[in-house]
């Protein structure tokens, strides 16, 4: 009977330390990475650009997409092959308060991009093997932010998770976006707990599908300030595949040129559901919520 006694208070007391552990680990973790913001991806452009004294990210443009069609890798997996989206009608102005895009600055008509020297395809400039943590420098990059809350409930954080394996493009003619597709290697994703990384790669079943792939569903005007540099948000809508189902959805969009280079950012919300993903999880984690943030920072160039 006390052998019995001795065995329970130990193995409680073995769970209390371990706890304890688990608890001290999470809370002293380092922060994540902040959210994808416009203005810290244009400064560190900047920044790169004066270390080396050129105009575009410290990286390597990818040529897959210097003719008519957005660079893309293998669409195996990931439903339809990307193309160059919609073949569509563009209007010559739009206002300020315009649903697609809303400028921010003060122009009311929309931007004539072959006077102003945008037309064309924009390829992301790839970043394979970036040196560093990829958002503390001008990398492309895609990923999520989602919250997990520890095993008792003692505690929450918020997880992200990145990958610099990204290509596509973007087409701009008249004077709207009217193309974009952009691929990203789900296997690729990091967070700072390689485990967790594997339990996602299993949940995103990156063997079968590895590409996520947002393709443009509608085209967007551009406010005419955007050839002078001038920053504008608004949303645009297209179709977002993951785990080889597609949806729906509309990402909120920031850009800026910046020299000879294109920034954007944007995030949207997603359910992780929808695409068929069941969130992992594992003993410290007791529960990953179903929803969560899909984000990225581009670099386009031609």
């Amino acid at each position: 009977m006390r052998r019995r006694t001795r065995f329970i208070i130990g193995a409680v007391v073995a769970i209390l330390w371990v706890a304890i552990a688990a608890v001290g680990w999470w809370s002293l973790r380092a922060d994540g990475p902040e959210p994808v913001d416009l203005e810290a991806a244009v400064a560190r452009l900047e920044t790169a650009a004066g270390d080396e004294g050129g105009g575009s990210p410290a990286s390597e443009p990818d040529d897959r997409g210097s003719g008519s069609t957005p660079a893309t890798k293998s669409s195996e997996g990931s439903g339809e092959a990307p193309d160059t989206g919609p073949e569509a009608s563009v209007t010559t102005s739009t206002s300020a308060g315009d649903d697609n895009l809303s400028n921010t600055g003060t122009a009311t008509t929309s931007v004539d991009t072959g006077a102003a020297g945008l037309a064309g395809v924009w390829t992301v400039v790839t970043s394979e093997g970036a040196d560093g943590p990829i958002d503390e420098a001008p990398v492309s990059f895609a990923g999520y932010r989602v919250v997990e809350v520890l095993a008792g409930g003692v505690d929450e954080s918020t997880v992200v998770g990145r990958t610099a394996e990204v290509v596509g493009a973007i087409e701009l003619r008249g004077g709207a976006l009217v193309a974009a597709t952009v691929e990203v290697e789900m296997a690729t994703l990091r967070t700072d707990d390689s485990h967790r990384d594997s339990h996602a790669r299993e949940a995103l079943d990156t063997e079968r599908f590895p590409l996520a792939v947002f393709k443009l569903a509608e085209p967007v005007e551009l406010p005419a300030g955007v050839s002078e540099g001038e920053g504008f948000s608004g949303s645009v809508l297209g179709d977002l595949t993951i785990k080889g189902v597609t949806n729906r959805v509309v990402f909120d969009l920031e850009a800026q040129r910046a020299g000879d280079t294109i920034v954007v950012v944007g995030s949207a919300p997603v359910i992780f559901s929808d695409y068929g993903v069941t969130a992992p999880t594992s003993i410290a984690v007791i529960s990953v919520e179903d929803h969560g943030i899909m984000e990225f920072q581009l670099f386009f160039t031609r």
